[in-house]
């Protein structure tokens, strides 16, 4: 079928799995017209162009356009249906999400989810990952924590962000602490059109005005839960949570764990406030699946 998008080879081969599967979720994050040099930022992004093609080609294979709610419905009822699905998710809320791939889907009439990070529209979100690019492109080396790392090539400029990353990962705070960090051992200073890459409440809202928009929480600062106490989970899901509600005006029942961090514990305290979430697990939707782990493949562009 010729369907681009990054998956594990067993999900293609559907006689060696028990259940046939019901469709597949999919995970993007932005799309862009000018994509990152730096591969790990670069695999976040996709253009106009490709997305849709990528609708135009699950189209011609007969698959149906689910929304998260239809998906939801869909593993409750154990039931086959015609055709399998495909359901388009995006993390975290970056501004693009509205600006370009909102009208791709509108001229399709092509249902999706955003799952919002509430720092992303506060204007909180660090966006170390960006920050951290912009270092390392223009620095031959790079130093953070008294390690320095060798950027003279963009290979080795590759291989220090995967390395200087788990710096900021945890959670904001440590995040925040490395960032500044970051710019003081390296003598720089923030790019301001970084901070806003973010969608505005507003936007968010108009989405979730439209059908085809189901608007679903990604936890307030964007940290790993399972590295958390039950208290702050809680607390991370349910102020996400309302203060989306309390924007848009409308429940929000569906979750993505942040960097795909999940387990058990997680799973369960996430069942506590929401009716679906969706993992980093690349496979198909089968019947039998828990509606608290979704799997979800991500759809990357060449």
């Amino acid at each position: 079928m010729g369907l681009i998008y990054k998956a594990k080879s067993k999900i293609f081969e559907f006689h060696r799995s028990f259940h046939f599967p019901y469709g597949i979720i999919l995970m993007l994050h932005r799309v862009i017209d000018e994509r990152s040099l730096l591969e790990n930022n670069r695999m976040l992004e996709i253009t106009p162009a490709f997305l849709e093609q990528t609708i135009l080609k699950y189209k011609s294979a007969g698959y149906s356009f689910f929304s998260i709610d239809e998906v939801q419905r869909q593993v409750e009822s154990r039931k086959r249906t015609r055709n399998k699905f495909v359901c388009f998710t995006f993390d975290d809320g970056y501004v693009d999400n509205f600006e370009l791939a909102y009208p791709v889907f509108q001229k399709h009439q092509c249902p999706f989810a955003i799952y919002i990070t509430t720092d992303f529209p506060d204007r909180k979100a660090l966006f170390w990952w960006y920050h951290l690019q912009d270092v390392l492109l223009k620095n031959e080396k790079v130093k953070l924590n008294g390690v320095e790392y060798d950027c003279s090539d963009l290979n080795k400029k590759n291989h220090a962000f995967v390395e200087i990353r788990m710096n900021f990962v945890p959670n904001f705070d440590i995040a925040l602490k490395s960032l500044e960090q970051l710019f003081q051992e390296n003598d720089c200073s923030a790019r301001p059109e970084i901070n806003t890459l973010s969608m505005s409440w507003d936007q968010i809202s108009d989405l979730a005005a439209d059908p085809l928009c189901t608007i679903g929480a990604h936890t307030v600062s964007h940290p790993a839960l399972t590295m958390l106490s039950d208290e702050e989970i809680r607390k991370e899901m349910s102020d996400g949570k309302k203060k989306i509600e309390d924007r848009i005006n409308k429940p929000v029942k569906h979750f993505a764990y942040p960097y795909g961090k999940w387990d058990n514990r997680v799973a369960c305290l996430a069942m506590e406030q929401y009716s679906t979430a969706v993992t980093t697990l690349e496979d198909f939707v089968r019947k039998g699946d828990a509606l608290d782990r979704l799997n979800r493949c991500e759809l990357l562009e060449n």
